[in-house]
Order: C-alpha cells, then structure tokens, then sequence
C-alpha cells in the first residue's frame, strides 16, 4: 500500500481561536486517526504564510498533516468527511471553512541528513 500526506490549512470563526484549537487538538485530531486509512497526525500553529497573486486569501491559523495508508487517498479523505459531524467525529461550529485548504499527494523527493535516497513515483 502506498502513503501519503494529507494536508489541511484551516481557521478559526474571529473571536473563537480557543475553543477552535482546543477542539482540533484534545478531540478532532484523535477522531480522524481512528479512521481506516488514517496512520497518524500532526497538528501545526501556522507561524508563516505567503500566498502568491491571491489578495484576499485567508490567514489559516493551523496546519494539520495526516499520514494515509491505501491505495488511493481520496476514498480514505470521503470516509473523514462522511463521518465529520457525526456522532464518532463531532463538529465545531468555531471552524471556519472559508478558505480551507486540503491537499493529499505522495512522496516523490526528499533532501536533508536523514533523506532517503529516492522516493517513489
């Protein structure tokens, strides 16, 4: 099975940027990594953004990296979002979906000390 990373960029409604991150972090990271598919997940404070000929782009307020196992990511991504707002994935009305980015793709290059020498195309 291949894996791959997925990617969200994502905000909060103004004014709800604590209840928004307490839910990402203490409940809704935790309900996708039960997901089939799902091996893990990271959430990020985004410390940095440049967007390139896109004026009013949003100012996401986190980052949250999913590592997927499967053959195709897209039915694993449908599975999270057919669960969101369940019982098993609740909500958070302080996320706000304007803007929200969400990108999945696989490894095809690496640099650094602990790079392997070739990803997989």
């Amino acid at each position: 099975m291949a894996r791959f990373h997925y990617t969200i960029l994502s905000r909060a409604h103004p004014g709800r940027e604590e209840e928004f991150v307490a839910w990402y972090r203490d409940q809704h990271i935790a309900d996708v990594c039960r997901m089939p598919g799902v091996v893990g997940g990271q959430l990020f404070r985004m410390d940095f953004q440049r967007v390139y000929a896109l004026d009013d782009a949003p100012q996401w307020t986190l980052m949250t990296i999913y590592e997927l196992e499967g053959d195709d990511p897209e039915p694993i991504i449908d599975n999270i979002r057919a669960a969101s707002g369940s019982a098993n994935m609740p909500a958070c009305a302080a996320l706000n979906k304007d803007g929200m980015i969400q990108a999945a793709g696989h490894l095809i290059a690496s640099g650094g000390a602990h790079a392997p020498a070739k990803a997989s195309q």
